[in-house]
């Protein structure tokens, strides 16, 4: 907390400078307002620099007159009821004398604030936001080496990929919430935002917000993705795409077999609105992506369903589909449908399974055929209505439904197939022999590859959503705006869960260890919000109530005398923290929520949130194995009174502006998670068991710093990024104090206390320079004339390695770790990417050629650590002599580094 304090000083010292540092008074801001479809005066306008105390509105005759501005470049904004609001960006005050402006507004019937055009280069910040967020824009993707919105959000302040996992300001990889066009996309039962895999080209916006979120969001702890897709508009365009990493036997360049196809469609729709009143638009995006990895690959996929086998071509498939209508019925009334659809078929390599952690499964190396093939399957539709009420007031309702399946079998088997019961594997080779010094011939066979058998598991789950959202706005007088709304959904719930399907065949059983429920359960939330505006400062104030209820299925669990995992104790806690509604037992949780954003000089605004952010608990941890009759040695229960897990986060920070092409901000952060759900043993001696369950007992914390900087010259655009973070607590898994009993050696030695989070990394500094030549401009290089309508971008990545634990080898040849967990971080991570493209243009169309390299030089990143060497294991590296294998040597984990370079080709066609 003294760190916090520093923090909290040395930002106020800063804001005190830069308030001493301001220029001269004695500029004029003055103009007139009119309507641009009359040129009538627009009276009572309000006009106002954002970020500072300077405005002023419209008289009779559309005038307005705002002295001693300090000289500099500001945006203004313009606002009036009846009209669309108006920023105008980079407008020039100078030192002495005025500067005029000539406005027009456009009428409008939709509220205030639905609809906002930017004249100019748009802010670089926003010095309206209480709380620190990033918004990326569709032609800043455009220049980005991203394929996904994961690689785009990979790239963002605050955000860490760990193992493939989004981590956020230090908290777990299921504490952020996706949204995709206002309807949340989240698998419950495993916490990940995985079900919709959406393609970057089909995204008009991405806004990442990691600071203090307003109460319109819930079930997030760490960060929010609101992502705004593409949709028609009053002109037809479209794009198609192609790229690979295969330039043909001939080029001696290594490759991954990508190949990737892309398209999108929009524009007025001419047929149904002959027949509807109205005007409407459509939107249409398709995207594959296949690939074999850079890792060793199977010949054959089989999806669970066979008329997916023809989209597993490769070991990495992707897959997805966009469609959105927008019918503008009324000026003031807008009807959208959105449907979405992603499939992703692979064996797993990238990609978590709840809290197992496989990814590429070394020891079906030699037959990753036998291995499971996973299908990830994701639905996602709405129907949203936003109707203008007034020039004050609108609402909107939303009705939607996310449905997400994740498959994994080999083979395309059932669980109980009479092959796959069979099929346990088993090291079979090679054999060598040898004779000791007395002569004898010793035998030994196996190198910690299977030869024969199938995947040790078989998994089936999905959850089917159903949501109803609805939210109304108000603009109260000139200083408030107020939202509230209410959120309604339902879910059904599937698990099977089983491994080694061999086991227990004779008699009867599913495994030696299964899960499965089927169950239904609800939520509901209210929230209210008001942005109040005054002289330039702006609060945030919000409050949202979340409630839960778990469903039949655990109410008739806790009332069954024979649930195993329930003491008496435990069934009167659930009737004593739970409400009656409707006949359905329900929890409640109430997180109030402030922002503040105050200029303290005409260049810099001061900002500061606080909040109660909660999420429920992963449903994976409340149903488990309750109503299973698993008989496994480790028994890991689900518990019903598990309670949603809570962040209490506190930022502050400054923004200050240079000039209109230069920005900085600085950010303090401090974040208290809470009521984490970890695995604890229980002994029930009145039963003679011992089992595990899920207990609200782990916590965490995370500090740091953050900056932005952002500058842009008349080609070239700049960002720098740098983040200092320390993330820890008690453990960085749920099942830690599980796997520690089942032998996890590192885990055993934990000490009580808080360690470094396996994700933690301290330090992340970004660099991304964007360049562009527009249409008839040619730069010249040492004299020579370039040609026009090209650009590219570099990013340079410097972050802190991997954390790992000490070791060392004992004179028994065991290995021995430091108490400590986590305690040392490897080499530091250094890697770039760059695009260079071309642009041709006939009749219209754009003709695009481009090129990218993912990881230019080719820098090792490792992905897991020898302890004894803090780098990834190379032969003639130390070892304990527990990691051999029979033939008497360790077996190298072909995944043990990331992805090494990758160069993509490609060509665009845009209209």
């Amino acid at each position: 907390m003294q760190k916090t304090c520093k923090i909290t000083i040395f930002l106020s010292i800063f804001a005190i400078l830069l308030l001493s540092a301001t220029a001269a008074w004695g500029g004029v801001l003055r103009g007139v307002v009119t309507n641009v479809d009359t040129g009538e005066p627009v009276s009572d306008a309000n006009v106002t620099i954002p970020g500072t105390y300077f405005g002023a509105a419209t008289d009779l005759n559309g005038a307005f007159y705002i002295m001693n501005v300090p000289a500099g470049a500001y945006d203004v904004r313009i606002s009036c009821l009846g009209y669309t609001e108006q920023i105008m960006g980079g407008i020039v005050v100078p030192p002495t004398g005025e500067k005029l402006l000539k406005i027009t507004l456009k009428p409008t019937l939709l509220s205030a604030g639905q609809e906002v055009v930017v004249v100019g280069e748009r802010p670089l910040i926003d010095v309206d936001d209480t709380a620190s967020r990033t918004r990326v824009g569709s032609e800043e993707i455009e220049n980005l080496v991203v394929e996904d919105v994961e690689d785009l959000l990979a790239n963002q302040l605050g955000v860490v990929k760990e193992n493939n996992e989004i981590h956020i300001r230090g908290g777990r990889a299921d504490e952020h919430l996706y949204r995709i066009d206002g309807l949340d996309i989240k698998d419950p039962i495993s916490g990940a935002g995985y079900g919709i895999y959406l393609s970057a080209d089909a995204i008009e916006e991405l806004e990442v917000i990691t600071g203090g979120f307003n109460a319109e969001y819930g079930q997030a702890m760490s960060g929010v993705i609101d992502i705004k897709t593409k949709e028609g508009g009053d002109r037809y365009s479209g794009s198609m795409s192609i790229k690979s990493d295969n330039f043909g036997s001939n080029v001696p360049v290594e490759n991954q077999n990508i190949k990737s196809l892309e398209f999108s469609l929009g524009g007025p729709d001419k047929l149904l609105t002959k027949m509807l009143p109205g005007e409407g638009n459509i939107f249409i995006n398709g995207y594959g992506f296949v690939s074999d990895t850079y890792l060793p690959h199977a010949n054959d996929l089989v999806p669970y369903d066979n008329a997916y086998d023809f989209l597993a071509p490769n070991e990495e498939n992707n897959w997805s589909i966009l469609s959105k209508y927008t019918w503008w019925m009324t000026p003031v009334s807008k009807l959208q449908f959105s449907y979405g659809r992603s499939l992703q078929i692979n064996q797993g390599y990238f990609q978590p399974l709840i809290e197992d952690k496989i990814y590429y499964p070394e020891s079906y190396g030699n037959i990753l055929d036998n291995y499971n093939t996973f299908t990830w399957e994701g639905i996602q539709s709405s129907i949203t209505y936003t109707q203008t009420l007034s020039a004050r007031a609108f609402f909107e309702i939303q009705l939607g439904r996310f449905y997400n399946r994740v498959h994994s079998a080999p083979y395309g088997f059932n669980y109980d197939d009479s092959t796959y019961v069979v099929g346990q594997p088993f090291d079979l080779g090679p054999t060598i022999y040898f004779s000791d010094p007395y002569g004898n011939i010793i035998t030994k066979t196996g190198d910690d590859l299977y030869d024969v058998g199938y995947g040790y598991y078989w998994h089936d789950h999905h959850s089917d959503t159903y949501s109803v959202k609805g939210d109304f706005t108000l603009k109260a007088g000139k200083k408030h705006t107020i939202k509230t709304g209410i959120d309604l959904e339902t879910t059904e719930l599937q698990m099977l869960h089983i491994n080694d399907p061999w086991l227990g065949v004779e008699q009867g059983l599913l495994g030696g260890d299964w899960d499965s429920y089927n169950a239904h359960t609800a939520a509901a939330a209210l929230y209210v919000q008001d942005k109040i505006e005054f002289e330039g400062m702006i609060a945030n104030v919000g409050l949202r109530f979340d409630t839960w209820f778990p469903g039949k299925y655990i109410e008739n669990a806790v009332a069954d005398p024979n649930t195993v995992a329930l003491t008496d104790e435990a069934r009167q806690y659930f009737y004593d923290n739970t409400f009656e509604f409707l006949g359905y037992r329900g929890k409640g949780h109430l997180s109030p929520r402030l922002g503040i954003s105050h200029p303290i000089t005409e260049g810099d605004v001061l900002f500061l949130s606080y909040g109660h952010f909660s999420q429920r608990p992963k449903y994976a941890y409340v149903y488990s194995k309750l109503g299973s009759g698993t008989q496994s040695t480790f028994q890991l229960f689900g518990n019903p009174n598990l309670e949603p897990t809570t962040t209490v986060a506190y930022e502050m920070g400054v923004r200050h502006r240079f000039s209109a092409d230069r920005t900085i901000e600085l950010v303090a952060f401090y974040k208290d998670l809470f009521n984490y759900a970890t695995s604890f043993e229980i002994r029930d001696i009145n039963r003679g068991t011992t089992y595990y369950q899920y207990f609200n007992i782990d916590n965490a914390r995370v500090r740091g710093l953050e900056m932005r900087l952002r500058a842009r010259w008349e080609r070239i655009t700049a960002r720098i990024d740098a983040t200092y973070q320390i993330a820890t607590g008690k453990s960085s898994s749920a099942t830690a104090n599980l796997q520690a009993a089942a032998g996890n050696v590192l885990l055993q030695n934990s000490t009580l206390g808080e360690s470094y989070l396996n994700w933690d990394r301290p330090i992340r500094l970004a660099l991304d320079l964007y360049y562009r030549v527009g249409q008839n401009d040619h730069p010249k290089l040492f004299g020579i004339r370039l040609p026009s309508d090209w650009g590219a971008s570099v990013r340079w990545e410097i972050e802190s390695g991997k954390r790992y634990t000490t070791a060392f080898l004992t004179e028994t040849g065991d290995i021995q770790y430091d108490p400590e967990t986590n305690n040392a971080l490897s080499d530091p991570w250094n890697t770039v990417d760059a695009k260079v493209y071309k642009d041709f243009r006939f009749g219209g169309v754009r003709y695009t050629i481009f090129a990218e390299v993912e990881n230019l030089f080719n820098f090792k990143r490792p992905k897991t650590l020898n302890s004894l060497t803090g780098r990834a294991f190379e032969p003639g590296d130390p070892y304990p002599l527990t990691w051999e294998n029979n033939l008497g040597y360790v077996t190298l984990d072909p995944s043990r580094y990331g992805e090494p370079r990758k160069m993509i080709c490609g060509m665009s066609v845009k209209f």
